[in-house]
């Protein structure tokens, strides 16, 4: 709460003259309102990082002394992601677009007010090498093609993603495999059957893939030129040896192992590409991460009333994610977002650009 003084000269009145000044007061978040920037920050942090819905912050506002109920919660943070978090979200998305190395996944999520039974969130994040650290929650109403088409507009590197048939369909983009995806199928078959002897088809397609992830782990802090020298080295022959031992399976085509020997085979080219350039991961599980944050928060949120809802927890999660692999306070970040943007006299690239969670000024306040 701030105080705003008014100071008046008192012999101009004596002329006649009306002359008032007022000391100036930063602008709010969101005007007339209780939700000042600490209290949004707040409810932000209790259900994004605790997950705690809405109507069951309302029991802790109101212990406070405060009368805030879900709504009041739910309208705050749909107009602060408009209003400020937004503007990071487009610049983060122009940031990522520009990078070599992208991770995606995809998840399902219920809005009330949509026309499909079924809504989706769709993730992408940097690779591990990339000096920028990037995640964007995308909310769609469609798991096609031309969700990611759009979105990765301009994008020409490498995508890190699983075997769904959407990605496949996108240009200029060079697919990298999950080899986590292709050794549990593997796995899977195993325990399908109930098969536990090592001489097991199931379990010998899945022992080549144990095999090769603990080769990546022996590799995974060296240097991109390092690493790839020991895979063409050491991992380059267990997959030639897979492959070859795949091309002669004997499987039912409709069984577990059957199927996992044809995703297998359909990632082949995909999971190969990790002997072309060493920064490239082994797996998509640092997507897999960060889609189960947003996985764990719908156990509780069960859904989003409106499709506006639905896009506003992407955009407050993108920024709070990114915000963590920079190393940021989360809480501190997001004050300092809602206090400094509202008064920025100007609003643009290079201002918010110093308002990006890698910048020497935030880097300094929201440690």
């Amino acid at each position: 709460m701030y105080k705003q003084h008014s100071y008046v000269c008192k012999k101009c009145e004596r002329q006649g003259i009306t002359s008032i000044k007022k000391a100036p007061v930063p602008k709010p978040l969101i005007s007339n309102s209780l939700g000042s920037s600490s209290i949004v920050t707040e409810t932000i942090i209790q259900k994004f990082q605790q997950k705690v819905p809405a109507y069951r912050q309302e029991k802790y506002w109101k212990s406070l002394g405060l009368d805030i109920n879900r709504d009041n919660i739910c309208n705050w943070q749909i107009t602060s992601s408009k209003q400020v978090l937004q503007l990071i979200y487009d610049v983060l998305h122009e940031e990522i677009v520009k990078q070599d190395i992208i991770h995606a996944d995809e998840t399902s999520y219920q809005v009330i007010k949509s026309d499909k039974a079924k809504t989706y969130y769709w993730l992408f994040c940097s690779g591990k090498m990339e000096k920028r650290q990037v995640v964007l929650y995308h909310h769609a109403e469609s798991r096609g093609h031309e969700v990611p088409l759009k979105f990765l507009d301009g994008f020409t590197g490498y995508l890190n993603c699983d075997g769904w048939g959407a990605y496949p369909l996108l240009p200029n983009v060079t697919l990298v495999a999950c080899a986590a995806h292709i050794r549990r199928k593997f796995y899977e078959a195993i325990h399908s059957k109930k098969e536990s002897s090592k001489s097991s088809p199931a379990y010998i397609g899945y022992s080549y893939w144990q095999k090769m992830f603990q080769l990546e782990k022996k590799w995974c802090d060296l240097a991109p030129e390092e690493r790839l020298a020991h895979r063409e080295k050491e991992l380059k022959p267990v997959m030639d040896e897979f492959w070859e031992w795949l091309d002669n399976l004997d499987a039912m085509p409709k069984s577990k192992l059957g199927l996992a020997a044809n995703y297998a085979a359909k990632q082949r080219s995909g999971i190969m590409e990790v002997l072309k350039d060493g920064r490239l991961e082994f797996s998509n599980n640092k997507a897999e991460r960060m889609i189960k944050e947003l996985v764990m928060g719908r156990k509780n949120w069960l859904f989003s009333t409106s499709l506006k809802g639905a896009h506003s927890n992407g955009v407050i999660l993108s920024i709070m994610k990114t915000a963590e692999l920079q190393g940021l306070d989360t809480r501190k970040y997001l004050n300092y977002l809602f206090t400094e943007i509202p008064n920025l006299a100007i609003v643009d690239h290079q201002t918010l650009m110093d308002c990006m969670s890698w910048s020497p000024t935030v880097q300094l306040n929201c440690k």
